[in-house]
């Protein structure tokens, strides 16, 4: 069932050609409850001062960004709309993703990161000590790890611990990418995760969740 949590930010648009936008609004800024107009019919209830004043009855389409990076398209109508609360009816069934994305929202990050074992072709490479790296963005699949003394190569199996926050984080990942600057030198490596787990996966989310919402919060100011 669709909640106020999986969503980031949603917009409120006219279903017609020109799609204008009619409303934006954070996670924070409304709520969504069962709508007894339909089984899986969602009531949207933003409030707040000085919005704006749609006719009842109109149809219009709620543009949702999730958590996982997607844009979800609900055709939806107005029931309720003065200056002070505007209630949208969601018809969920018939949601639709707008497009594809990459599976996870990426967000910039500036993470100390260990590496302490690199695995390739099924051999672990001797090392005297970890390697420090530094992750530069993250999403919930994977990372890009900066440039580290650390000679890696494509398809290299690291064993890390990133210290993300308040937590030390141990995980797998594989070089799925080696970028290179104009004179040909090695400036990172993309990553992705190999054996995540559902509560590593939800310790990302959190962050990458987080981050989100302080990026849209520097975009109102």
């Amino acid at each position: 069932m669709l909640s106020r949590e999986r969503i980031v930010k949603l917009d409120i648009l006219t279903p017609d050609e020109t799609h204008a936008k009619i409303i934006s609004a954070t996670n924070k800024q409304f709520s969504l409850q069962n709508s007894h107009t339909g089984r899986s019919d969602m009531l949207l209830i933003i409030k707040g001062r000085g919005l704006p004043e749609v006719e009842t009855g109109n149809e219009v389409d709620v543009i949702a960004q999730m958590k996982s990076g997607e844009r979800v398209k609900y055709p939806s109508y107005v029931t309720v709309s003065t200056d002070y609360q505007l209630n949208v009816v969601m018809k969920t069934a018939n949601s639709r993703v707008m497009e594809e994305r990459r599976r996870y929202y990426k967000v910039e990050a500036d993470i100390d990161c260990i590496i302490n074992a690199v695995e390739r072709n099924g051999t672990r490479i001797p090392q005297e000590t970890p390697a420090m790296a530094q992750i530069k963005d993250l999403n919930i699949g994977g990372i890009f790890l900066c440039i580290c003394d650390e000679p890696l190569q494509k398809a290299d199996i690291l064993t890390l611990t990133i210290m993300l926050e308040n937590k030390h984080v141990d995980i797998r990942a594989e070089i799925i990418r080696v970028q290179t600057n104009a004179a040909g030198d090695v400036t990172g490596y993309g990553c992705r995760f190999t054996n995540i787990t559902p509560a590593v996966e939800e310790t990302f989310a959190k962050y990458v969740f987080r981050v989100q919402l302080d990026n849209l919060k520097s975009e109102d100011t």
